[in-house]
């Protein structure tokens, strides 16, 4: 024989790729095919629907819209073959039989086999398919859609030689692994002269089923690799929305139920795991028949729920609550409908991992984590592949990296050796779960994947291949590591930073709802006929839609803008409601209260500081002051971004508690020290200085002349970044755009526009391109600087962030996350510390020396950096892709400049943040008699200690009380009531008890560790 691999691989490569599939059909047949133009539920009912008759080329859309083909014709006399119908209709299809999907289709599934069928029989098939988006984009201003964007392609019948197909299985995934090993490989050379054995010895598809045994004979030998167990389970990754509509992806779901379903009657060995609760239910409502096979085939072992999840949520945007939730409703769906119980975390595709979900994760019977989003990263290669990861309170949880990096994998040689390659955790954990199937928009495993895993037992080069569901890998991986490498901190995503910021409307009303929802689970536990009238499916419901809108691609700005448009639409809905039901809360509880004979309103705030409250005022004459309990508190008529407001201290009797107040004609002393002048705002704690732009000069303390604004530098700049990421638009700031700042120091107007009581404030005016800002700065009652800032927005790929020079030396900032905060730091040492030029908080960021510090606090924004002694906030993005329009109109937010003496604890930082976004609620009374002054919350007086939930139990009559220690400190703390407790255990966040707390005369008592999450069961006396 004569050497020539070269060659040899070309010839080998030119018999898999174009000679043998031409082999595998040996007979077609035409089909007639009809149109339904209407939208139909279900077969029953497009049966009853009008068709036309359509040939080859008929267009149809638009974008998002479905139809219903028939598709009829006679089975051929097709003895010794295996029959298919192609049915390239385009777009997305669900074929029904019996009035039941019997298979999904797409352009990587094209083929439904007719193996029920016999000989002469009628073939009349329903195909429902749907448009999606063919013009979408990631990058760049994407073009608009075609009217109709899909021609029906080739729909015929096919008798299929299954002989040749294994042989051109076996010959191809043979092939691929030639590229996989390498020549160097020592099985190279055998497999590729095995494979030229096939060629010769192939004249026809007669000879198919002799060259199967020949390739296998030559190549079966070698045992699998000892080092390495690989678990293949196949997934289709259905994104919630992204490139299209929450309504496309409930079809989505049952086009891939369907067709994984097919596959599993075929295949007995292939497991199919899909996580999501919500997308469950989803089937549940719109499919229930396909719902009931899908539930069979979970009993039988080949369909798993995966993941704990409502919806797989972003972990860096979504609050700490709203990421229990997710976890709570999750669980028990999968409990309640399939009897099982959930023990993972299944997040492939997030954009980074908060270091508060380890706590969240354990104190919910998580016991395995798997993600593979990290192995994305821009600049560091992550260590591990298997290891612990530990969060900010000490607690650790088991994660799993798959070696392949990817959770769509196609079953490839390349991708199955990986796992050989790629595992860096070797020694320690010798085992890798290996995800496979198309998804992003579902679909999932194909014939060809399962076939290619097959051949991957017995071929060389391969990993051991152990077929076992998905939680029993993460069982038996974690009961065989050994000696895991342990991660601290966050798992922070080198990629997607843009996704902190991009969409801010829907980020700003996601805050909104987590507040509202949190006002009105508290106030329904203290209103009458708790706990048989407190509204719980309604709140589950609005919870249920806060939570579905955090969906990775949702809440962080990744989707088109249609998913913007609902999403908007929904939250909304959600405020709207849930600011309705406050006021009926706080109208009952105030009803039993003392109201005066003027005016009286009800009012609360579930908070702990005095900052600043407001109440719209249409009548022309403003009163001159606000009593409530004891306290008489000046009030301020504010006219400003188009609305008029009386503004005023939150009186004290109203924090965490229901209080009436009266607005009143009687003279109340001003805040002290305020003062306007020129250029200067002062009250008794600060002095501000502008430039005659309005940037500040100076914040000076009034008690000790300490100065916080860095030496000749101004603060409060607004600064614009050219900002055109290299690939993902709406995900990615890329660090070159932090080279094109451009200080926006000019203004337009700059004028004292409040002088008191309550406050004093200028205003500024800034244009620029095509869009402006106007922003009211002003010392009162809100605890430092408060900028209320309105902007018209209408730049294209531009960045906008606000900048503080400050006075301060640190080289780590603090940041809040969920039940926390985090250091980072504040240089750029490393590749690490450079990667996070760009970093999530929630709700506070603190930079602090020994004695003094300055924190930025804000009711609706994520993304920062702190580099040196500078705090930037992002304010607004502009990406062309995929929603053109993303953020461009108006936006209103506040933020907050909080200098402060001793570290941040000392100051109330987390305290003041809460003040900042807890609403404030006010509701008109009718005058009447009542017994109290007010009606108190339960609540905890040790500063490290943040009161996050009051809610109903979920099982039982008691309420269930979330804290969370907020200063990184351990100690002991009472929980105050008024009410008699009579029953008090301490729980886990599934609300299952773990432990009894000590009740006191006044409340219960408990003890705390660091940034630990305390939830606490009650019931009160009655």
């Amino acid at each position: 024989m004569l050497k020539h691999p070269a060659l040899t691989r070309s010839r080998v490569r030119s018999f898999v790729r174009e000679r043998l599939p031409k082999d595998v059909v040996v007979h077609t047949a035409p089909l007639e095919v009809s149109v339904s133009l209407e939208e139909h539920r279900n077969q029953r009912e497009a049966k009853r629907g009008r068709f036309k008759k359509i040939r080859k080329g008929f267009a149809w859309g638009p974008v998002w819209a479905t139809v219903w083909f028939r598709v009829r014709g006679k089975m051929p006399h097709w003895e010794g073959y295996r029959v298919f119908a192609r049915l390239d209709v385009g777009g997305e299809r669900t074929v029904w039989v019996g009035n039941v999907q019997a298979q999904g289709l797409d352009g990587r599934h094209d083929l439904f086999p007719l193996d029920s069928h016999k000989p002469g029989q009628t073939v009349d098939l329903f195909v429902e398919a749907y448009a999606t988006n063919p013009n979408v984009s990631v990058h760049g201003r994407p073009s608009d859609p075609p009217a109709k964007p899909f021609a029906v392609g080739e729909v015929q019948l096919e008798a299929h030689d299954t002989e040749v197909w294994n042989l051109l299985m076996d010959c191809l995934f043979a092939e691929r692994l030639l590229d996989a090993l390498g020549e160097d490989h020592p099985a190279y050379s055998r497999i590729l002269y095995a494979l030229n054995d096939v060629v010769n010895e192939y004249t026809d598809r007669r000879a198919a089923a002799k060259c199967r045994r020949l390739l296998r004979e030559q190549l079966e030998g070698d045992a699998p690799s000892p080092y390495h167990v690989l678990t293949p389970v196949g997934h289709a990754h259905l994104d919630t929305a992204w490139l299209w509509p929450l309504a496309i992806t409930r079809k989505k779901m049952a086009h891939t139920a369907a067709n994984q379903l097919a596959l599993m009657s075929e295949y007995r060995e292939h497991r199919f795991v899909h996580s999501q609760a919500a997308q469950y239910e989803w089937l549940e409502q719109d499919y229930p028949l396909l719902f009931e096979r899908v539930r069979d085939a979970v009993a039988k072992g080949q369909w798993e729920p995966v993941g704990s999840l409502w919806v797989e949520a972003d972990m860096n945007l979504s609050g700490g609550e709203a990421l229990v939730r997710q976890v709570l409703y999750g669980k028990r769906y999968f409990r309640e409908r399939f009897g099982i119980e959930t023990t993972d975390l299944w997040l492939p595709d997030v954009f980074g991992y908060s270091a508060a979900l380890p706590q969240i994760l354990v104190q919910c019977g998580i016991r395995a984590f798997m993600t593979q989003k990290i192995s994305w990263n821009q600049f560091n290669r992550f260590p591990h592949t298997t290891f612990w990861w530990e969060g900010i309170d000490g607690s650790r949880v088991w994660v799993h990296f798959p070696p392949a990096n990817t959770y769509t994998g196609d079953a490839s040689p390349e991708q199955l050796r990986r796992h050989l390659t790629e595992n860096k955790d070797a020694g320690h954990c010798d085992r890798g779960l290996y995800i496979f199937g198309f998804g992003d928009g579902g679909g999932g495993p194909t014939r060809e994947q399962i076939e290619s895993l097959r051949r991957a037992e017995w071929m060389s080069g391969m990993p051991r291949i152990e077929r076992l569901s998905a939680k029993e890998f993460f069982e038996r991986a974690r009961e065989e590591s050994r000696d895991l490498p342990t991660w601290v901190g966050e798992l922070y995503f080198e990629l997607h930073r843009g996704t902190y910021t991009t969409q801010s409307k829907t980020k700003a009303l996601n805050r909104k709802c987590e507040f509202l929802l949190r006002d009105l689970e508290a106030l329904s536990c203290y209103a009458p006929g708790f706990p048989k009238r407190y509204p719980q499916k309604e709140i589950e419901r609005l919870w249920k839609t806060v939570l579905l809108n955090q969906f990775h691609d949702i809440l962080p700005g990744s989707s088109i803008r249609e998913v913007y448009q609902q999403a908007e639409a929904e939250l909304q809905e959600v405020q709207q409601r849930a600011q309705e039901l406050i006021e009926q809360r706080v109208k009952q509880l105030a009803s039993g209260l003392e109201r005066p004979a003027e005016p009286s309103y009800g009012m609360f705030q579930f908070a702990t500081v005095v900052s600043q409250a407001s109440v719209p005022w249409d009548a022309k004459k403003a009163p001159k002051a606000l009593e409530c309990g004891t306290e008489t508190l000046p009030v301020q008529l504010v006219e400003a971004f188009g609305e008029r407001r009386l503004i005023f201290p939150t009186p004290e009797a109203a924090l965490s508690a229901v209080a009436v107040g009266a607005f009143t004609e009687q003279e109340a002393a001003p805040l002290p020290g305020l003062r306007v002048r020129g250029r200067v705002l002062e009250n008794s704690e600060w002095f501000v200085r502008f430039d005659r732009n309005g940037n500040i000069r100076s914040i000076r303390s009034q008690e000790d002349g300490s100065e916080y604004v860095a030496e000749g530098a101004l603060a409060n700049v607004f600064q614009l970044f050219r900002d055109e990421p290299l690939f993902w638009d709406a995900w990615d700031v890329d660090a070159f755009a932090l080279e094109t700042c451009e200080e926006l120091t000019k203004c337009d107007r700059f004028e004292i526009v409040e002088e008191g009581p309550v406050r004093v404030a200028v205003e500024s005016e800034r244009r620029f391109g095509k869009s402006r800002i106007v922003q009211r700065i002003s010392l009162g009652p809100t605890p430092g600087i408060r900028f209320d800032t309105f902007v018209d927005w209408h730049e294209d790929e531009r960045m906008l962030k606000v900048a503080f020079p400050v006075n301060v030396r640190s080289t780590s900032a603090r940041y809040e996350i969920q039940f926390g905060n985090i250091e980072r730091p504040t240089h750029r040492n490393t590749s690490w510390d450079m990667a996070r030029f760009e970093v999530c908080a929630h709700k506070w960021v603190d930079l602090s020396e020994g004695d003094l510090g300055v924190a930025l606090l804000n009711d609706s924004k994520y993304g920062f950096d702190v580099h040196g002694n500078t705090i930037r906030m992002t304010l607004l993005r502009s990406p062309l892709a995929p929603d053109p329009t993303a953020d461009r109109g108006a936006h209103r937010f506040t933020y907050v400049l909080l200098p402060h003496f001793g570290p941040y604890n000392w100051a109330g930082v987390v305290q003041a943040a809460y003040a900042l976004n807890a609403p404030f609620h006010a509701v008109e009374l009718s005058p009447g008699k009542g017994a109290a002054s007010n009606v108190p919350l339960l609540r905890c007086e040790d500063r490290n200690i943040v009161v996050e939930t009051i809610k109903k139990a979920e099982d039982g009559e008691g309420i269930v009380v979330r804290l969370y220690e907020c200063h990184n400190s351990r100690g002991r703390a009472e929980l105050l009531s008024d009410r008699p407790i009579r029953v008090a255990k301490r729980c886990n966040l599934l609300e299952e008890p773990v432990g009894e707390v000590e009740l006191t005369d006044g409340g219960v008592e408990f003890e705390y560790k660091p940034f630990e999450i305390v939830t606490l069961y009650l019931e009160w006396e009655s």
